[in-house]
């Protein structure tokens, strides 16, 4: 790890200030961040932590028209145990959070942080190989190389997979996030975090330098909407998803009223199927209809040599997630 200044910010002006200048990393809890300036991929000449601003940017309130808000520096564990969640409408949220990592981790990881990781990917995580997402290659040695944990779907140039858990159940609630830049602060849908073309050069998320992510929000969810979260791993504990799926339903009786299904660990970006969601709308649940929302969901993909298994994993995931929210 090369030597870097370490700014502490009092306001989040100041962060926001600091973040602005040339070669500067803004971070949070770091656990990311911290690998990969160890493995030198990352060589800021600043680094501005966000932890002194936990009276802005953590915790989390439910407003008086019900909207959800989540604060960027709200730990995991706080997300997990926020006893508004415990309504079948946040199960998805609430479920991805307590299956990241460990309990250490989720002590210490961030909302924020698990939606804006960098991806796992070996060859841009390593030193050792020169990968085009990580600006040092002329290709993606993941297509022709050990691709197991990689894209099926959704990828262009590079089939590196997004890491996110919390992602998908956010994006299958509609969240939304604020950030401040220059002392603006703006609000948009959280599909728009992640880049619309997922090519090397672009990033995981879409933020200017320096811009810093202040908060998510989940607006009041209809009477009936239930969510679940699953997902597939190799290890119970302390690994990243192999496939995963939110769902979200809005139950009238025994119809679903309205649906979203959102595949994570697959692609590049967390990606919402909505020609599978459709197939539920109006219809009763059922074994039948899950398998051929199921199929849908993974319509177009294209497995690489060694992760043809993301498929039949995927398919099984997604079934799991719809029975999970309509039972």
């Amino acid at each position: 790890m090369k030597p870097f200044t370490y700014v502490v910010p009092s306001s989040l002006d100041e962060a926001a200030a600091a973040g602005r200048q040339a070669n500067t990393i803004l971070k949070g809890a770091g656990i990311d961040l911290v690998d990969r300036m160890k493995e030198r991929l990352q060589t800021p000449t600043n680094v501005v932590s966000l932890l002194p601003l936990k009276n802005e940017l953590a915790g989390l309130s439910i407003g008086t028209d019900g909207e959800l808000k989540i604060g960027a520096l709200t730990t995991l564990t706080q997300l997990e145990q926020y006893a508004p969640l415990a309504e079948r409408a946040f199960a998805a949220l609430r479920d991805s959070a307590a299956m990241t990592a460990t309990p250490q981790v989720r002590h210490r990881a961030t909302v924020a942080g698990n939606i804006l990781q960098f991806t796992r990917c070996w060859y841009v995580r390593s030193e050792a190989f020169r990968c085009l997402h990580g600006g040092r290659g002329p290709t993606c040695l993941a297509m022709t190389g050990d691709n197991r944990y990689h894209s099926v779907m959704g990828w262009l140039d590079c089939v590196r997979v997004h890491p996110s858990n919390l992602a998908p159940p956010l994006l299958a609630l509609d969240a939304e996030y604020s950030t401040v830049l220059d002392g603006k602060v703006r609000r948009r849908r959280l599909a728009d975090l992640f880049p619309a073309e997922p090519r090397a050069q672009n990033p995981e998320h879409t933020l200017e330098q320096g811009e810093i992510v202040t908060a998510l929000h989940v607006k009041k969810q209809p009477d009936g909407t239930r969510s679940a979260y699953c997902e597939s791993r190799e290890k119970a504990s302390f690994d990243w998803a192999t496939t995963a799926c939110a769902v979200r339903v809005v139950m009238d009786g025994g119809t679903i009223a309205d649906a979203t299904v959102v595949l994570g660990a697959v692609a590049p970006v967390p990606l919402p199927r909505p020609a599978a969601a459709k197939l539920l709308v109006g219809q009763k649940p059922g074994t039948a209809l899950f398998a051929k929302v199921a199929e849908t969901a993974f319509a177009g993909a294209s497995p690489l040599v060694h992760n043809g298994y993301k498929l039949t994993v995927g398919k099984a995931i997604v079934r799991q997630a719809l029975e999970e929210a309509t039972k």
